[in-house]
């Protein structure tokens, strides 16, 4: 009889979490979408769905990292924009792809090397860190387009496109580098020593320390993670696009941030999953494929937005404040 109510209590648990919650979410608008809109299952409207899911995924999985240890990083857009600029303007100017798309990386890893050093060595709060480092980084995105109109930089050699047009076994490129990833940090956070300590770190910084971690040094990791991550999905968009201009990215951060959340992921710290955050980009990616087969008005999609926005932020901080209870802090 025990062996049963646990079994049932097992159960129980799993779908109390926030991962399944995302993916029943998920499967529910799958199934509307595929009923009500023919178009919906539309090759053309699935491959857009892969290339608009594979580099939010990307970045979504350096923002449950920070999220897991209890930052954030409202920089990943402005990075995603400049790595695909970068990247797009050594490639018109005749550089390699392997060198572009190297140099694009670096840059990225460098804005995340300089979040992290401000939010752990300097000790700036991380929502005034990454939003000075997101204002200045695409102002420098903005400069390097100076007089490339409205497109930016276009004609990519054939080798470069393939990266984000290319598909093997019917799928793109780009959502097989994502699927990777997506395996690889999973696995890392679930059965490694280093990736548990993220979560010591977000449950309580100072019980980590007291442990021996040094919580600074994974801060910074994770923040160059969050940017060499970011820098990658703006690579993979730009080839996918076959253009880099300054509108890549643009308020992408809460998009991200929602996602993971929704997926799983708390702004306290201590609790998130990558397959979590897939599930919360895939539901915010169908929401919006949604809008755009129903033709929903923009204000409209505003008010949904900032509903849905609302309701995650709340729901994170009545779940933090239930836990503290537990723990008797407050």
């Amino acid at each position: 009889m025990e062996v049963i109510k646990m079994k049932w209590k097992n159960l129980l648990n799993v779908y109390k979490r926030s991962e399944f919650v995302a993916f029943v979410l998920c499967f529910i608008l799958i199934i509307v979408l595929g009923v009500l809109s023919p178009i919906f299952l539309d090759v053309n409207n699935l491959d857009s769905l892969q290339t608009a899911i594979a580099p939010n995924v990307i970045i979504a999985i350096g923002m449950m990292a920070l999220l897991i240890t209890g930052n954030f990083d409202l920089s990943v857009g402005s990075i995603m924009s400049i790595s695909g600029v970068v990247t797009a303007a050594l490639l018109t100017n005749g550089q390699s792809v392997f060198l572009s798309i190297l140099a694009g990386i670096f840059v990225g890893s460098a804005i995340g090397l300089l979040n992290g050093l401000l939010v752990a060595k300097i000790g700036i709060n991380p929502l005034i860190a990454t939003i000075g480092t997101m204002y200045m980084v695409r102002g420098v995105s903005e400069i390097l387009l100076v007089g490339k109109g409205r497109e930016g930089f276009r004609n990519f050699s054939q080798s470069f496109i393939n990266l984000g047009t290319g598909k093997f076994l019917g799928i793109y490129h780009m959502f097989w580098i994502m699927l990777f990833l997506l395996v690889a940090f999973q696995l890392f956070l679930k059965y490694t020593p280093a990736g548990r300590r993220l979560y010591y770190i977000g449950g309580d910084r100072e019980a980590a320390k007291q442990m021996g971690f040094n919580v600074d040094r994974i801060k910074i990791a994770t923040y160059i993670l969050s940017g060499t991550l970011s820098a990658l999905a703006g690579i993979l968009a730009t080839a996918r696009y076959e253009m880099a201009n300054r509108y890549m990215g643009q308020g992408m951060h809460m998009s991200i941030i929602i996602s993971c959340i929704i997926g799983g992921g708390s702004l306290a710290g201590g609790k998130g999953s990558v397959v979590g955050a897939f599930f919360g980009v895939l539901f915010t990616t169908l929401l919006t494929n949604c809008f755009n087969l129903f033709e929903v008005k923009p204000q409209w999609q505003s008010v949904v937005i900032g509903a849905i926005l609302v309701i995650v932020v709340a729901s994170d901080g009545y779940l933090f404040l239930r836990k503290q209870r537990e723990l008797g802090k407050i």
